[in-house]
């Protein structure tokens, strides 16, 4: 009987010890140690954090070069347009350096159709070159679209033919009637914009400028002009993934 209760007394106890070990323990190798499992979750957790930042970093490129079509609509110059409506259609083609993840750099070239601002002006053609900055910020919760504020440098080629009829600023606008007058004013652009990505290397933009200009009539404001087009990737820097090369130690189970 003595016999019999010592067995069920090491029996409880040994189901209590065994009750004891952690559940992760049980699934251990017969090499295995509590800290080499642990670190082997712990390195299975940081592949997996270098996978999804892989993916980020992808989504968000960080080198390279890319060209951009679209349209915009702009108001040409508010010192010389007395119209009521002040917008025309415009094409434009651009060409974009991304160092890194947070600025991009690009050349605009914008051109104007031809348009008449009666009764002042005839044949007028615009074109636009701009050199911008774009400070890039990438939403937490919105892989596919970036936000940029704008900044940079505008010079605006003006052509046209000038009657001289009702221009109010005839005092500052030194140019003879029913001539043809050409020039290029400078000046600095801000704004804000966006993109989205559509596929990996195709991004939809659309953006919102405001120029200041040195015109013939004094430095102010001389356009608000809003864009939309598609950006396409020509070049991707993007970093491959290193690949550590598989030690002795390496099991593919």
């Amino acid at each position: 009987m003595q016999k019999l209760i010592l067995l069920i007394v090491f029996y409880v106890l040994g189901i209590t010890a065994f009750a004891q070990v952690p559940p992760k323990y049980i699934s251990m190798g017969q090499n295995e140690t509590p800290k080499n499992y642990y670190q082997k979750e712990e390195d299975a957790a940081a592949r997996k954090d270098s996978i999804i930042k892989a993916k980020r970093d992808k989504q968000n490129r960080q080198k390279a070069i890319d060209i951009g079509a679209g349209g915009l609509i702009t108001s040409l110059n508010f010192f010389k347009n007395a119209q009521t409506f002040t917008y025309y259609p415009a094409s434009s083609f651009r060409l974009y350096a991304q160092p890194n993840s947070f600025i991009q750099f690009l050349v605009d070239y914008s051109h104007v159709q031809q348009v008449n601002i009666l009764p002042t002006w005839l044949n007028v053609q615009n074109t636009y070159i701009d050199l911008d900055a774009h400070f890039m910020l990438h939403p937490a919760n919105a892989d596919r679209t970036t936000v940029y504020f704008i900044l940079g440098a505008s010079s605006q080629i003006w052509k046209g033919f000038y009657t001289g009829i009702d221009n109010y600023n005839y005092y500052a606008l030194h140019v003879l009637p029913n001539t043809s007058y050409k020039t290029v004013y400078y000046g600095g652009s801000i704004g804000i914009g966006f993109e989205f990505k559509i596929i990996n290397r195709l991004n939809l933009y659309g953006e919102v400028r405001y120029r200041i200009t040195q015109t013939d009539v004094g430095f102010g404001l001389s356009d608000v002009c809003y864009g939309a087009g598609v950006k396409y990737t020509l070049f991707d820097f993007h970093p491959k993934p290193i690949y550590n090369k598989p030690s002795k130690h390496f099991h593919w189970f």
